[in-house]
Formats: structure tokens, C-alpha cells, sequence
């Protein structure tokens, strides 16, 4: 092959490996939306479209957003259980980790009262509309507005950022419950790994805490913000029906409700006992089924069919009474708070009528406008109350297991003593006729001298060893 001497040559690389480029983590929407998208809940919009056009899949949700894993809620509770000091009980601790959404809620739901009471003066003005003469004069309603348009136009703008605001305050409590539920669940997972096998803890217990007492928790904080909304909506309700229609129809409309609502609350009272009772009798009916599925084969070996089926039985019949008995309870609660407002109507219109004023339409409507805004406080107040009882004797129930004395907890409380518990120094191990022997070492051990060397018996021989015995 002949080549030539002045020939040019060129280098040509290799090409490289382009390198990929690393996937930009997906955020969830709340990091970084604005303020208005997280009050209107716009960041849901393209998840409800993907929705709206094919069936969502689990690529289709957001991560968990930094602030609301376990890890990150964990934190924060670990945080207000140290700072709560010895003993701290739960409730308040996780009153300390979750105030701060506790307070927004309580400003938003206290904020929502305002455009709801201020509906049924919109209405009244309405009415004065409706029913006005020109031939009489000129018009002049409760609130200074003589136009229908405008009128109209308050009321629809007054009913929509009523809405809007009720919309966003139970997302924040909903979010809450969320919170509180997270950490129970962690909370009573982490512990529970620190009980020593022989504890008297049962595998029902825990599956209960876990999953019955975290969903009341959930349940308590999603709603429990109405416990002092409701009462204080109400008391603001009756002062404007005071000025409306008089001081005594006021206060006697005002006495009637707030005696249905601790009618309520003693009732709640009576509701949490029947609902510890029926945790309780829960918990025992989980850890013998789990106890039954576990030794099926002894319970045929020995033929303790029928025995067994007595036990459930038992347990069983007294959970079913201790159910109706919670139901019937909590019932009575639902319906006397359901039927407040109706109640306090009738008492109001029978004193207005009875002082000697004349019940005109408008009168009569307005008043009914104030009953329907007081409806939804007082149905959500009975659940509520009712939801924060069960959630405090849920509490009772966690704290108590929190304090359950584990290993943890024993270690350090030796080591607090600048001693080990056992120490094997040097030591040679070997293994004789399916004994295990230490050949030689050093062992050193403290505190109950018994407990170690009672498992060890017959089956760690020490042939050679310096023994110290505290």
C-alpha cells in the first residue's frame, strides 16, 4: 500500500459517553406554591385533571412533602416530649407538637363566622326590598343598601367566601388529624420495640393504639377545633339576635342553646366511658384471636375447639353491649344538638310574640336565617365533642404505654451508674458435646446477680474466669 510522505492527518476523537443527566426531584405542589393557590387549594387542579381524563396510578401522586413525613413530625414530638419534663403527659405534648396548626385553624374557623352572620342582615335587607312601597317614601334598609342588585350580589359574594374560608379551615384540620395520626402510629411502633419480650403488653394492645386509637386522634383533631368555634359563633350569633329583636329574646334563645351544649358535653363524658370500656374489651378480643391463629395446632392437637369458641364468645358479647351502649349514648348526644336551633327558634319567637311585638315576615325570616348559621355549629360541635372525649381517653391510653418501662429506659438507667452490666474480657469460646464453653476470659456483672446466670444455667459452663459481683 503506498502512502504519501506530505500527507495531512486529522485526530479524531472517540466520541464520549454523554452523561445522564440526574432526574430533578418532584416536589410536592404546598412547597412551593403561592399563598392564594394554597387558600383557594388550586396546587389539586392538575391532579384532578390527570383524574378527570384517565384513572389516576400511583405515579400520578406527589412524594410526601418534607414537612409532613414521620421522620420530620417525629422531630418535632421528640422535641416537645423532652421539653415537657418527667412524666409529661401525652395530650399536652401533642397539644405542644401540633400547636401551631391548632391556633391557624382556630383563626380561620372564628374568621368564617363573620360572613356567616353577616348573611341574615343581608337577607333582612332583602325582605325590606321586597316588601317596600314607593308610595310610602324612599327606602332604608338594616344595612343602608336600597339596591336589589347590590343586595343580591352581597348576599352570592358573602355565601361564596363563607364557603371558601369553611373549605380551607377543614383542609387545615383534616391536615392536622393526618399529623396527629402519624405520630401515634410512629410513636407507638417505636416504643413497642423497646418492651421486653416478657412485658405485659399484648400483641392486641398494640395492633389497638396503632390503628383504633390513632384513627380517634385523627378524628379529635380534624374536628375539635368546634369544641370553642362552635360556642363562641353562638355566643356572637344571640347578641346580634338580641339587637335585632330585643334583649330578653336574645338571652333566653342564648340560655336555651348553651344548656343543650352542656347537655352535650356531659353526655360526651358518658360517651367516653362506654368508649375506653369497648377499647378495652377490643384490645382482648385481638390478642386471643391472634393468640388462637398462633397455636392452632396445639388447640386440634388437644381438641379445645369448643373452649375456645366459649372465650371468643364471651368476649365478643361483651364488646356487642358495650357497642350498644356507646351508640345509645352517642346517639342521645347527635339528636339533642341537632335539635338545639329548633328549639331555641320556637323559645325566641313565642317570647318576641309574648312581650307583645308583632311577628312580621321579615322578623320571622331573619330569625330563621340566624337558625340555619347556627345549625352547622351545632351538629358539628355534637360530633365534635363527642370525637375530642374519645381522642383524650385515647390519649390516657397512649401516654400509659409511653411510660411502660422498656429496655431502654433500663439500660440507661444502669449505666447512669458508671458500671456495665456485664463484661466479658479475653474470652474464648468453644463449642463440646453441643455445650458452650468459655475456655477463658474475664467476666464482670452487676445489677440483679440472678438474671443473667438463671438463662445461662446448664449450658455456659465458665472453666476460667475472674468474676466481680455488685
Amino acid at each position: 500500500m503506498n502512502t504519501r510522505d506530505d500527507a495531512t492527518f486529522s485526530e479524531v476523537r472517540s466520541p464520549t459517553v454523554a452523561k445522564e443527566a440526574k432526574p430533578t426531584p418532584v416536589q410536592h405542589p404546598l412547597a412551593t406554591s403561592s399563598y392564594v393557590s394554597i387558600f383557594l387549594m388550586a396546587w389539586l387542579d392538575g391532579l384532578i385533571r390527570r383524574g378527570a381524563i384517565s384513572p389516576l396510578a400511583e405515579a400520578d401522586i406527589w412524594p410526601v412533602r418534607d414537612a409532613d413525613t414521620a421522620a420530620a413530625l417525629n422531630r418535632r414530638f421528640t422535641a416537645a416530649w423532652a421539653a415537657a419534663g418527667d412524666k409529661p403527659e401525652f395530650h399536652k405534648v401533642i397539644w405542644a407538637t401540633l400547636r401551631r396548626e391548632i391556633y391557624a385553624s382556630l383563626f380561620i374557623y372564628n374568621v368564617y363566622a363573620i360572613p356567616m352572620l353577616a348573611q341574615p342582615a343581608v337577607i333582612h335587607s332583602l325582605l325590606q326590598f321586597l316588601a317596600h312601597d314607593p308610595a310610602t317614601g324612599p327606602l332604608s334598609t338594616v344595612i343602608g343598601i336600597s339596591s336589589g342588585y347590590g343586595l343580591a350580589g352581597l348576599l352570592t359574594g358573602l355565601s361564596f367566601l363563607s364557603v371558601t374560608i369553611i373549605d380551607f379551615g377543614q383542609y387545615v384540620t383534616s391536615m392536622m388529624g393526618c399529623h396527629a395520626k402519624a405520630i401515634v402510629m410512629d410513636v407507638v411502633y417505636q416504643k413497642s420495640l423497646t418492651l421486653p419480650s416478657r412485658h405485659l403488653v399484648s400483641s392486641g394492645d398494640v395492633v389497638t393504639l396503632a390503628a383504633v386509637d390513632s384513627e380517634r386522634l385523627f378524628q379529635g383533631f380534624m374536628l375539635g377545633t368546634w369544641v370553642v368555634a362552635a360556642p363562641v359563633s353562638l355566643f356572637a350569633l344571640y347578641v346580634l339576635i338580641g339587637f335585632e329583636m330585643g334583649v330578653v329574646v336574645g338571652v333566653v334563645g342564648g340560655s336555651t342553646m348553651f344548656l343543650m351544649l352542656y347537655l352535650g358535653h356531659v353526655s360526651a363524658k358518658y360517651v367516653g366511658v362506654a368508649r375506653n370500656e369497648l377499647l378495652q374489651v377490643q384490645a382482648e378480643r385481638v390478642k386471643l384471636t391472634n393468640e388462637l391463629l398462633q397455636g392452632v395446632r396445639v388447640v386440634k392437637m388437644y381438641a379445645w375447639e369448643m373452649d375456645m369458641e366459649a372465650a371468643i364468645d364471651r368476649i365478643r358479647l361483651s364488646e356487642l353491649r358495650w357497642l350498644q351502649t356507646y351508640q345509645s349514648r352517642r346517639l342521645f348526644n347527635t339528636i339533642a344538638l341537632t335539635i338545639a336551633p329548633i328549639l331555641s327558634l320556637a323559645l325566641c319567637l313565642l317570647v318576641y310574640v309574648a312581650q307583645g311585638y308583632t311577628l312580621t315576615p321579615s322578623r320571622a325570616f331573619t330569625l330563621l336565617a340566624y337558625m340555619n348559621v347556627a345549625r352547622l355549629p351545632c351538629m358539628t360541635f355534637s360530633n365534635a365533642i363527642l370525637f375530642v372525649q374519645e381522642a383524650k381517653t385515647s390519649c390516657d391510653r397512649i401516654g400509659k404505654f409511653l411510660h411502660l418501662a422498656g429496655l431502654e429506659a433500663r439500660d440507661q438507667a444502669v449505666h447512669a451508674q458508671h458500671i456495665p452490666v456485664v463484661e466479658i474480657t479475653d474470652g474464648d469460646f468453644a463449642w463440646s458435646d453441643q455445650i458452650l464453653v468459655m475456655a477463658d476470659g474475664r467476666v464482670a456483672e452487676y445489677g440483679p446477680p440472678s438474671e443473667l446466670l438463671a438463662n445461662e444455667e446448664g449450658e455456659f459452663a465458665q472453666l476460667a474466669k475472674q468474676a466481680q459481683l455488685a
